[in-house]
């Protein structure tokens, strides 16, 4: 939806990475525009297959006309607020997908916290940081 009453068929492409088990990375690619890109939690994406899920900048949630199920995104900036619907479904058998290559609850195995934060405290992105393994 843009401009607040006009649609828009925007591609997404859906990334996730193992060695950063927590995030789903969103880039956006808006015709005649720039690629945008969020990265958004995992589990905020898999609860919104089924319930109200996120707080502030990311909202996720389920929409049922009868037998077929959408969901809804909105996404918050100091810009715009945008949203997008999309079929669950396909978003539902990527996201198993993700959770067969890391399943809930190991996600932090994978991560080494404290030299995360340090890079964070040192002024390290740590979204892209080397400090996630």
């Amino acid at each position: 939806m843009r401009d607040g009453v006009a649609w828009e068929d925007v591609r997404a492409e859906f990334r996730y990475d193992p060695a950063s088990p927590l995030l789903v990375r969103l880039t956006f690619l808006v015709t005649h525009g720039p690629r945008i890109t969020w990265y958004v939690g995992r589990d905020v994406l898999h609860q919104g297959l089924r319930s109200v899920s996120g707080t502030g900048d990311v909202q996720v949630w389920p929409t049922y006309i009868g037998e077929q199920t959408t969901v809804w995104m909105q996404l918050t900036s100091e810009e715009a607020t945008v949203v997008f619907e999309m079929s669950a479904r396909p978003l539902e058998e990527w996201l198993d997908h993700t959770y067969r290559s890391v399943p809930a609850g190991s996600e932090m195995a994978r991560c080494d916290v404290d030299r995360f934060l340090a890079g964070v405290l040192g002024g390290e992105s740590g979204l892209d940081s080397p400090y996630i393994r």
